[in-house]
């Protein structure tokens, strides 16, 4: 019975190890050229340098990937919408977006840990009821500023911004996040926010502090 319960066990530890690895995949790294701005991806979208997108050559489009560059442990989540690289030494091709918030822009190709990472269950259900202006946090629960905001990214696709401040909130111990939804083109755009900032010259700091983490087009908006 001992025997039989070792065997067990010594299967079940096998497979969590097998379930863990195809998880997870490390290799080279490298982005997008900014000359691929507005072309077709092979998913049908028009690619954006400012996205926070990926090519992957197996995974399925949409799926959501942590990327950590092993050399700093800067990490930053992405989102499959292409095809490549073609490269043997590579594994992944990023957007400039998200090659700049690891570190790896301009330094050729990086070794990276990419890890596939589930969207949150209740991003559908809260797409339904969000309107245009509303501000909800993490759990969906609607907020107000009183002040300044920062929109620090933006994108198209709500369980990707959710997955983006759940992330930012284990990094940034001290500012908390937000997602606010805009309509652009007669469609959603969700920005991540910091909100309830109380003057200009502090919502400046931020900005500095945020582009120089690699966030390209980060912007101050109004008191609500």
């Amino acid at each position: 019975m001992t025997v039989n319960w070792m065997k067990s066990v010594i299967f079940c530890l096998l497979m969590a190890v097998s379930s863990s690895s195809a998880q997870t995949i490390t290799g080279g790294a490298s982005y997008y050229a900014r000359s691929f701005e507005g072309r077709k991806t092979a998913n049908g979208e028009k690619f954006s340098n400012y996205d926070m997108t990926c090519a992957s050559r197996k995974l399925p489009f949409h799926t959501f990937l942590k990327i950590t560059n092993l050399k700093n442990n800067l990490t930053t989540i992405v989102r499959v919408n292409d095809r490549g690289p073609y490269a043997k030494q590579r594994v992944v091709d990023l957007s400039e977006q998200a090659a700049r918030i690891i570190g790896i822009y301009k330094r050729g190709v990086t070794r990276v840990k990419m890890e596939i990472i589930k969207p949150p269950s209740d991003a559908d259900s809260l797409k339904k009821v969000m309107n245009e202006n509303d501000i909800v946090d993490a759990d969906g629960k609607k907020m107000v500023s009183n002040g300044y905001m920062l929109s620090i990214w933006r994108t198209r696709d709500l369980p990707h911004a959710l997955l983006l401040i759940n992330q930012l909130h284990e990094l940034e111990y001290i500012q908390n996040f937000y997602v606010l939804k805009k309509m652009n083109d007669h469609r959603p755009l969700y920005h991540i926010l910091i909100i309830n900032i109380a003057s200009t010259q502090e919502a400046e700091k931020l900005k500095d502090y945020w582009e120089r983490k690699g966030f390209l087009r980060v912007k101050i908006l109004e008191k609500a």
